[in-house]
């Protein structure tokens, strides 16, 4: 019995001793290894920053990130499902499972950007200013929809205009929000008279939103 129980000790050890790393544990033991040359990415941006690419993309190919500036010392390290619903999971476990760092604050998801009103985005040759950007949003069944208007939107370069226009709502409402919380999102050409229509300037949208949120519930998550 006792030469019995001894084999099955001997053969379960192994198995504790070799166990498998998890995607999110490889990825973040090659970032606590490197964290300090991420955190001085600018020394060598182009490598470094492909390398964080490559090292996220063997994770899970719709999982991307954006590295913030110096404060108190830290940077936040922001991953993001770049808009991607089916991809959320992903990004949540792996900030889950997350170690400390000493360099880096690790955020889930395109965090709302103070100031977003004032803000000027350079993208893919055209320019995002947000002053001249407007909206219309309605509820409709405790949905919230919206639509996006440019002063000089053209069907031609629809996935521009499309992608910038993302990015400025992401910094307004958040990622999570944009994505869980919008039913319908659509891009139009700014018509000349835009107060008589019932549009309002870009920089409301965020008030409009939360306005939205506190008195309706969150749209049902997909099971």
């Amino acid at each position: 019995m006792k030469n019995f129980i001894l084999t099955i000790l001997l053969v379960m050890l192994p198995m504790g001793l070799f166990a498998k790393e998890s995607k999110e544990q490889k990825f973040w033991k090659w970032f606590v290894k490197n964290e300090t040359t991420i955190f001085e990415f600018e020394k060598d941006q182009e490598k470094v920053l492909d390398l964080i690419s490559s090292k996220l993309t063997s994770y899970r190919d719709d999982v991307t990130y954006e590295i913030s500036h110096v404060k108190n010392g830290k940077r936040e390290f922001i991953i993001s499902a770049d808009g991607i619903a089916d991809a959320f999971p992903y990004v949540e476990l792996l900030v889950k499972s997350a170690p400390e760092l000493k360099l880096f604050s690790i955020i889930a998801f395109r965090p709302r950007i103070d100031g977003y009103e004032e803000f000027k985005l350079e993208y893919a040759g055209r320019e995002f200013d947000v002053s001249k950007v407007w909206v219309y949003s309605r509820v409709e069944d405790g949905f919230f929809d919206l639509i996006v208007y440019h002063p000089d939107f053209n069907e031609q370069e629809s996935n521009i205009f499309i992608s910038g226009s993302y990015i400025l709502i992401d910094m307004a409402l958040g990622e999570y929000d944009v994505v869980k919380n919008i039913r319908y999102i659509d891009h139009q050409e700014l018509p000349e008279n835009p107060v008589e229509l019932g549009l309002k300037p870009f920089a409301d949208l965020r008030k409009v939103f939360d306005e939205y949120k506190m008195t309706n519930k969150p749209l049902k998550q997909d099971s």
